[in-house]
């Protein structure tokens, strides 16, 4: 028993490494309270670029990731006070350890890689076009696989059905326009997006319920995996396991779809402006062109790998086998079309420079992310110093949905060329992890967050010109 649970152990870390459920495809808020900050646009449309700009490759990336879990929900103090212990401890009740935990415990990472983008800014006006490359990877955890791993043996099955893997990646080619009266105050802003579809994969269950009870595993599972990805077919091997194969009939766009972004700018004084707007309006029908089920029942007798003198780092990927051949998942003739919403984002806020200290703004911003696996608010008032046309820098603080969140970002511009970088993060506790014989500066160790946690970094680097407008 103490083996096999090393080994889901193992698999599990794994998975939350390498398989993680996109939520965190929000914008970048810092960039809300930034002067002189190009890209303001993504998050509002109507609002304008300083300066026409162009930007090639390194226009605007941002990256992003997100954790339901922290290290204080798998490690915990030694009730003997003599250090700490995993979850898996004896020490360490189950009790305890679901109180660190949810049904579902999501994970995420995404990135949004700018190919080309160009502004072109009027007094009144301002027009965008954009090609960015657009990544989604994520998992949901169940709390029950933790229970699972913990107790092992029970009369009564783990409830399993949160347990989801999946990516996708896209195209997004997005045009914008925002405009103002010359003799009014407020600016209205859209951006349409064409959005083609390269690849997308996932697994999910409707149900998993899982017995464990002296080495047998049943299963009760109803579950689907697909794919839509160009060439990609899943098929069963002469062993009956699941695998994938190469299909040359099966290439073209893994989907199609479009969304839309809209805004306004109100400015009822010159120095105060209050915003607000919508994005990602809109989906990608996606078309599965190789789909897998999960057998309605299954009884697995143990894992095979799993011995005395077990090399864990080489056997992962038979764990990882084990793990789908208890899933039992079957290649399905057909194909499948879905239309998947994009998760958007409704923020509002403004922003207040100071009369007399013009350099000096305040602001406010409030968001909600519509997510279906994590859906989260958030709610920051930040302050801006801008003594010099050509360098502002910013910090925000306030609560999420997890707690605490601090933005930091700065923009610079030298002659014509203008970079910036900027971090939105939620961390509320962080500790230190010393790696024994390696010496980290400062801190001593690796930083590591202890509670759940959130963090997207933007940075970019691109050419200003033309005049500039204050907005």
């Amino acid at each position: 028993m103490k083996k096999i649970l090393t080994t889901l152990s193992i698999l599990t870390v794994a998975l939350s490494l390498f398989s993680v459920r996109a939520s965190a495809q929000d914008k970048f808020q810092s960039g809300f309270f930034l002067d002189n900050y190009n890209y303001g646009y993504r998050l509002n449309p109507a609002i304008m670029s300083e300066k026409s700009f162009f930007g090639l490759g390194t226009g605007n990336i941002e990256m992003g990731i997100s954790s339901g879990l922290g290290i204080s929900s798998l490690i915990y103090p030694n009730a003997t006070n003599d250090g700490l212990v995993t979850f898996l401890h004896p020490n360490v009740t189950t009790e305890e350890m679901m109180s660190h935990l949810g049904k579902s415990n999501p994970f995420g990472i995404d990135a949004n890689l700018n190919i080309l983008s160009t502004g072109k800014r009027k007094e009144d006006k301002f027009n965008s076009f954009e090609i960015n490359l657009r990544t989604e990877f994520g998992s949901s955890i169940p709390g029950d696989l933790f229970r699972f791993l913990k107790e092992g043996n029970s009369t009564t099955p783990y409830d399993l059905s949160a347990l989801y893997f999946g990516g996708k990646l896209y195209t997004e080619i997005a045009f914008g326009v925002a405009k103002r009266p010359a003799d009014g105050n407020l600016t209205i802003g859209f951006r349409l997006k064409g959005l083609i579809g390269l690849a997308n994969a996932d697994i999910r269950f409707e149900k998993a319920d899982v017995l464990f009870n002296n080495g047998l595993i049943a299963t009760d599972i109803e579950g689907k995996a697909r794919i839509a990805f160009p060439g990609a077919t899943l098929v069963n091997d002469e062993q009956g396991k699941i695998n994938y194969a190469l299909n040359s009939d099966k290439i073209g766009p893994a989907g199609w779809g479009g969304a839309v972004d809209l805004g306004f700018r109100w400015t009822p004084f010159e120095s105060l402006a209050i915003s607000g707007g919508i994005n990602d309006l809109g989906g990608i029908f996606w078309r599965f062109n190789s789909l897998a089920k999960a057998a309605d029942q299954f009884t697995f007798n143990g894992f095979e790998h799993v011995g005395k003198d077990t090399n864990y780092g080489q056997e992962l990927g038979k764990a990882k086998d084990d793990f789908l051949e208890i899933a039992n998942l079957q290649a399905m003739p057909g194909e499948e079309t879905q239309f998947e919403r994009l998760a958007f984002t409704a923020n509002l806020g403004a922003k207040w420079r100071l009369p007399i200290l013009s350099f000096i703004s305040v602001g406010a911003l409030g968001i909600y992310h519509f997510d279906d696996i994590a859906p989260y608010w958030d709610a920051r008032a930040g302050v801006t110093l801008s003594p010099f046309r050509f360098i502002s820098l910013t910090a925000n603080y306030g609560k999420n949905t997890q707690g605490n969140v601090l933005g930091v970002a700065a923009s610079l511009t030298v002659l014509f060329i203008n970079a910036y970088v900027g971090i939105d993060t939620y961390a509320d506790k962080v500790g230190i992890f010393e790696i024994p014989g390696v010496q980290v500066p400062y801190y001593g160790g690796v930083p590591v967050p202890i509670d759940p946690f959130r963090c997207k970094l933007t940075f970019g680097l691109n050419m200003q010109f033309g005049t500039r407008y204050r907005n």
